[in-house]
C-alpha cells in the first residue's frame, strides 16, 4: 500500500511540475491590457484578392499560426497565489473562426459599410476568457479594397502590434516564391556622431522627472477639460461606436516627414491632432485654453526595423514591450487660421521630448508598484481622463 501511495504522490508531483512549467506569469503591461477595468483588443483587417473560406483558414491556423507561439494556445489563469499566468490548453480551432452573414445582392459600397459596422460591433464585444484570447472573422463579401476580408481580433495581452505583425508576416510567403519567407528591405540606420554633452543627460533627467510627475497627477487629481471628444460622462465605453477611415499616400507622408525632419509616426500623430482640431471647429467647440490629452503607445524595444518572430523570441523581445504615455493635444482657437503643418511640427516637438526621457522604460515597474498599492483604481482613473 505504501508503494502505491508513493507512486501516486510522485505522479501528482510530476503533473503539478508539468503544469507549473506551462504556467508563465503575465508581464505588468499584459496585466494592464487585460484587467477588470480595461480590456484592449487589436483589430487587423486584411483585404484579399481572392476569397478565403473557413476551412482554408482553419488549416492555416492549425498548421502555421498556433505553432508560432504558445500564447495562442493559452488562457489567462489565476494561480493559487493570485498571480495571473498563461496556461496552455487544447485549442478547438473552429471555436475561434466566425463567418458573418450580410444581406445578399448589395453593392460593393454597401458591403464596405456593412464591414465597418461589423467591425464596430465586434470591437466592443469582449473575448471569451474560457479560451485563448483571439478570433478570426472570415468575411466573404466584396469591399472597395478586395474580394473578401479576414479580420483578426486579438487581445493586446497577447502582444503588441510589433509582435503580432511578425506573426502575420511569418504565416505568409513571398509572391514570387511562396516557399520563401516574406522579407522586407533593410532599414537604413541613423548614426549619432560624437559624445553626448552633460546637458543632454541633465535634460533627459529633467524630462523623466517631469513625465513621472505629470503621469502621477493625471492618474490621481488632474482632469481633462470637457469637450466634444471627452464628455466626462460615466460608462462612455458602453456606448456604440462608429468606424471610419481615410487613405493617405505613403509618398505624401514621406514628403512631410522630410520637410519637418521627423518620423512617419510624428506625421501621423500630427494628422490625428489636425483631425481633432477640425472636428472640434466643425462642432463649434473652441479649443483654446482646454486641457486635452491623448493616450499613445510607445515601442520600448532597442531594435531598428523589422525582425522576424524567431529573431524576436531569441532576443526575448516578443510580447508587450510598449509604454502607454499620455501626451498633450495642441489647442488652437476655432476662428484662427492654422497651417496643418503646425500640428505636425508640434507633434514632432512633443514626441522628441518624450523620446528624450526614460519614463517609457520605467513604466512597467511603476505600473507594477501602482497595481500592488492601489489595484486598478489608478488605471481606471487614467482611462477616464485620456481619450484613446
Amino acid at each position: 500500500m505504501g508503494e502505491v501511495s508513493m507512486a501516486f504522490n510522485q505522479q501528482n508531483q510530476t503533473q503539478k511540475l508539468e503544469e507549473d512549467t506551462l504556467m508563465i506569469p503575465l508581464s505588468p503591461a499584459s496585466q494592464s491590457f487585460n484587467s477588470p477595468v480595461i480590456s484592449f483588443t487589436i483589430l487587423s483587417v486584411m483585404e484579399l484578392e481572392t476569397l478565403l473560406d473557413e476551412f482554408e483558414t482553419a488549416d492555416i491556423i492549425r498548421n502555421l499560426f498556433l505553432p508560432l507561439n504558445a500564447r495562442f494556445s493559452s488562457i489567462i489563469h489565476i494561480d493559487e497565489k493570485g498571480v495571473a499566468c498563461w496556461k496552455k490548453v487544447d485549442v478547438r480551432v473552429e471555436d475561434h473562426i466566425v463567418v458573418p452573414i450580410f444581406s445578399k445582392g448589395l453593392s460593393t459600397t454597401q458591403y464596405d459599410e456593412n464591414l465597418k459596422e461589423y467591425l464596430a460591433k465586434i470591437a466592443s464585444e469582449p473575448l471569451s476568457s474560457s479560451r485563448p484570447l483571439w478570433e478570426i472573422h472570415v468575411v466573404k463579401y466584396p469591399t472597395l479594397y478586395g474580394a473578401g476580408s479576414v479580420v483578426f481580433k486579438i487581445s493586446h495581452a497577447l502582444g503588441d502590434g510589433y509582435s503580432l505583425i511578425s506573426v502575420l508576416f511569418s504565416v505568409f510567403g513571398r509572391a514570387d516564391d511562396p516557399s520563401l519567407p516574406l522579407t522586407l528591405p533593410e532599414m537604413s540606420m541613423r548614426v549619432n556622431g560624437g559624445k553626448k554633452s552633460l546637458w543632454s543627460y541633465v535634460s533627459k533627467c529633467i524630462n523623466t522627472i517631469s513625465d513621472i510627475t505629470s503621469s502621477a497627477l493625471k492618474g490621481t487629481i488632474s482632469k481633462d477639460s470637457k469637450s466634444v471628444i471627452r464628455s466626462g460622462e460615466p460608462n462612455v465605453e458602453l456606448e456604440p461606436i462608429a468606424i471610419t477611415s481615410i487613405s493617405i499616400s505613403l509618398e505624401h507622408l514621406k514628403q512631410i516627414k522630410s520637410k519637418v525632419g521627423g518620423s512617419i509616426n510624428d506625421v501621423i500623430t500630427g494628422v490625428i491632432y489636425y483631425m481633432i482640431h477640425l472636428y472640434m471647429v466643425k462642432t463649434g467647440d473652441i479649443s483654446t485654453g482646454k486641457t486635452m490629452n491623448l493616450a499613445m503607445a510607445f515601442n520600448t524595444r532597442m531594435l531598428q526595423g523589422y525582425k522576424s518572430i524567431d529573431q524576436m523570441l531569441k532576443a526575448n523581445v516578443w510580447g508587450n514591450h510598449v509604454a502607454v504615455l499620455v501626451v498633450p493635444i495642441p489647442c488652437v482657437s476655432g476662428d484662427q487660421k492654422v497651417d496643418p503643418l503646425y500640428f505636425v511640427t508640434k507633434a514632432k516637438e512633443i514626441m522628441d521630448k518624450k523620446k528624450h526621457s526614460m519614463f517609457a522604460y520605467m513604466s512597467d515597474p511603476i505600473n507594477k508598484v501602482l497595481r500592488t498599492l492601489t489595484g486598478t483604481k489608478v488605471i481606471k482613473r487614467s482611462i477616464k481622463i485620456a481619450p484613446k
